[in-house]
Order: structure tokens, then C-alpha cells, then sequence
């Protein structure tokens, strides 16, 4: 049964230390158990990926890297239908993070030059969780962007269902997308071995993509080994919304991300009490278990919550949405307006679906191509543009106790040097 809170005396810290957070990436037992799987994988390799494989899923793959000829007979096995409407997603999904991509820059001035490469990292790890359902989804929402930021290795990581099989329409979408690397292995074990490499699964630059608690505490026990993106655990959404709202269509918009369970939290900020009494009948299911009803002062006071609790998704629904916009600032992925519900985010509008959550949207950025992409700076001085910048490195070297730091540069500005 869902929760409905009165926050109109609160402060907003108040109100988002009582909602429901996902997070459990950080709790001790979850980093410790994580940890362990890791170190055994690193350790043992293939050998502990089938192990943990049988314990987790019940299943033991064999082999763990699915077979390209598995790939293409999901590939074709796709009704035209839902061929087009993958092919849809994908399309808008390219379109968006195009856009997105960092472009080199070079700019020059009395001499001194100074400048960016752009690269994409040479090898990425995409983890599609499984669990609750399969989620092809997420497949277009990482792959694409790793391809348009131009990675030429991508390995799919998913974990394999009862008959031991990678879901056949993850299957298909890494044949739509020109996808030959899939493993059969999920959990922290396939974090593990896309960190660390394994006999059958080289190691990859940098692990992206959604998953539980574990996989999640996995990601951040390999960071430094290798690259990996913002915490993305169970889903999260606020809704705020104003007595215009229509209350089914909330009610649905909060029951759609409750509806992934394993810990998803779904919360409506609102400062009209009819609408948190009208929604409140309409949640139903084990979805409403997961959603809390906030009545708020006014919408300014729902901005104010929402940014104190830094939700993966945000749902503006209001004819003042935006003054809204204007101050919320920490949402993973921002809907705005009635007819733009979040699932279309989620599956097919463009921009990526994997999301910062935890909270960490406060500082984190949804994924994009600048997952895949290296910056690295640059500098090109002439002997005139050093002879004018030099005295002054020379003397901030001195400053903090660093003579060769400012012997270096002295030594080219001599008679024999510039």
C-alpha cells in the first residue's frame, strides 16, 4: 500500500530523508559480497563465472560467449512488427547522441597553441541486467551511443534465463546493431570479468550499463582497474504535478517505474490534496507498495524536494512547467508535460535510458557518447610565445618548492636555449 506524507511544515531535506532510496550499492554487506565475486573471478577466472552462473541463475552456459549463429537466428526471428519498432528506438537514439558528441578543438595565440583530442575508448563492456524481465532496451540505450562515439570492440554482457539462453530479443537487437560479442553471464561475476578478463572474455577499457545492487557495488569495486559510468541501480521517478493533473494518467506514470520492483521508489509531489486522494485508490498491485503521495506547500516546495533527493526520472506535469524547469536541477532525465510520459524516455525518444539514481543525479550525467570518449590536452609553444609565458612558470615553480619544474623551462630560455 502506498505511503502519503503531509510536507507542508517540513523542510525538503526532511521529506527526502523519508522517501524510499535506492542505494543498497553502498551498504557493507552488498560492497563486501560484491568484492568477494571480483576477486574470485580475477582469480579464478572462467572456472568461477560458471560457478557463480549455476549458484545465482541455476543454469551453467556452455559455452559462455553465445554463438554469432545464435545471434542471427534471433535476428531473424523477429516479426516485422517489432523489428520496425526497435528500428524506430534506434534511429531516434542515434539521432539524439550525435548531437552529444565531443568534437576535437585546436586554438592558437602568439605562438602558443593549445588543443583537445577526441578519442573513443577502444574496447567497452555493456552489462544488460536481467531479473525481472529482459531488457533489450537497454541494449539500444548503451550500444548505440558507444557506436556513434565510434568504439570498435563492444562485448554485451546478460545473464541467461532458465533454459540457459541470453534473452532471445537482447539476442536480436545485438544482430540489429552488428553485434558479435555476447556472454552469457550476469551479476557481479560479469563485472568481474569485464574488469579483469577472463580465458573466454577479454578485459574491457570501461563497464557501462544498469543493474541491482550488486552489480551496481561490482561496478564501483573495479573503478580504477577500468572505466565504468554513474551508479545505476533500482529505478526511481518524481512526479510533480498541480491539481490540473489527471489523476489515472499519474497513477500510471508512478506505477510504471514501481513497476521494476527490486527496490524502485516512485513519488508524487503535489500541493493539491485532491489530486494525492484521487491518485491514491488507483495504485494497485505490488507497484503501489513502492510509491509515496507528498503533499506539498506549493510547487516550489516540490522543486525543492526533488532537488534534495536527485531522482533518476522527473515528471513535470503543469501549466507553470517552465518557471519548474527553471530550478530543477539534479533528475537524470527530466518529461515535460502531459503527453510525454517516461516511458517514452525509456524506450524510444533518443536520449540514453541508463541514468544516474541513488541520488547521485546530483553530480552525475545520464550516459552518452562521452562514456566512450578520451579527452587529451594538448600544448605547442613557439620559442617566442615561451620566452613571454616562461619567468612567469618559473617563478610559481619556486613558489611551491619545485626547482627542476623551473630549471626546465630556464634552461631553454638561456642563450644556448630560445
Amino acid at each position: 500500500m502506498s505511503e502519503i506524507l503531509d510536507a507542508r511544515e517540513s523542510t525538503p531535506a526532511e521529506i527526502a530523508a523519508r522517501l524510499r532510496r535506492p542505494g543498497g550499492f553502498l551498504s557493507e554487506k552488498i560492497r563486501d559480497a560484491a568484492r568477494g565475486i571480483v576477486t574470485n573471478v580475477r582469480h579464478r577466472g572462467d572456472e568461477a563465472l560458471l560457478e557463480y552462473t549455476e549458484r545465482f541463475d541455476g543454469v551453467r552456459p556452455d559455452p559462455i560467449q553465445v554463438p554469432v549463429e545464435e545471434i542471427e537466428k534471433a535476428r531473424n526471428s523477429l516479426s516485422p512488427e517489432v523489428e520496425e519498432s526497435f528500428a524506430v528506438a534506434i534511429e531516434n537514439v542515434r539521432f539524439f547522441h550525435k548531437r552529444e558528441l565531443d568534437r576535437p578543438w585546436e586554438r592558437s595565440k602568439g605562438g602558443a597553441t593549445v588543443g583537445q583530442r577526441i578519442r573513443p575508448v577502444r574496447r567497452a563492456g555493456i552489462y544488460v541486467p536481467g531479473g525481472h524481465g529482459a531488457y533489450p532496451s537497454t541494449l539500444v540505450m548503451a550500444a548505440v551511443p558507444a557506436q556513434v562515439a565510434g568504439v570498435a570492440e563492444i562485448c554485451v554482457c546478460a545473464p541467461p534465463g532458465p533454459d540457459g539462453h541470453v534473452s532471445e530479443h537482447v539476442l536480436a537487437v545485438a544482430g540489429l546493431l552488428g553485434l558479435d560479442e555476447v556472454h552469457a553471464v550476469g551479476g557481479a561475476q560479469a563485472v568481474g570479468a569485464m574488469a579483469h578478463g577472463t580465458q573466454s572474455l577479454p578485459p574491457v577499457d570501461k563497464i557501462v550499463g544498469p543493474g541491482n545492487d550488486y552489480v551496481t557495488a561490482a561496478k564501483l569495486e573495479v573503478f580504477g582497474v577500468c572505466g565504468v559510468d554513474a551508479p545505476q541501480g533500482p529505478s526511481e521517478v518524481v512526479v510533480i504535478a498541480d491539481v490540473g493533473a489527471f489523476p489515472e494518467r499519474v497513477a500510471y506514470d508512478l506505477m510504471a517505474q514501481a513497476e521494476h520492483l527490486s527496490g524502485a521508489s516512485a513519488v508524487l509531489l503535489t500541493p493539491s490534496e485532491e489530486l494525492v486522494r484521487s491518485v491514491e485508490p488507483l495504485l494497485v498491485g505490488e507497484p503501489a507498495d513502492l510509491v509515496t503521495l507528498v503533499w506539498v506547500r506549493d510547487t516550489a516546495q516540490a522543486v525543492e524536494i526533488a532537488n534534495a533527493y536527485a531522482p533518476e526520472h522527473a515528471h513535470v506535469i503543469s501549466e507553470d512547467h517552465e518557471a519548474i524547469l527553471q530550478d530543477l536541477d539534479a533528475a537524470g532525465m527530466v518529461a515535460i508535460g502531459d503527453f510525454s510520459p517516461v516511458a517514452l524516455g525509456d524506450y524510444a525518444a533518443g536520449p540514453s535510458h541508463a541514468l544516474p539514481t541513488g541520488g547521485t543525479a546530483a553530480w552525475a550525467s545520464p550516459l552518452g557518447t562521452h562514456d566512450f570518449t578520451v579527452r587529451t590536452n594538448y600544448i605547442h609553444y613557439t620559442p617566442e610565445a615561451l620566452r613571454k609565458i616562461g619567468p612567469h612558470v618559473e617563478r610559481l615553480a619556486r613558489l611551491e618548492g619545485f626547482e627542476n619544474h623551473a630549471r626546465s623551462v630556464g634552461v631553454r630560455l638561456g642563450e644556448n636555449g630560445a
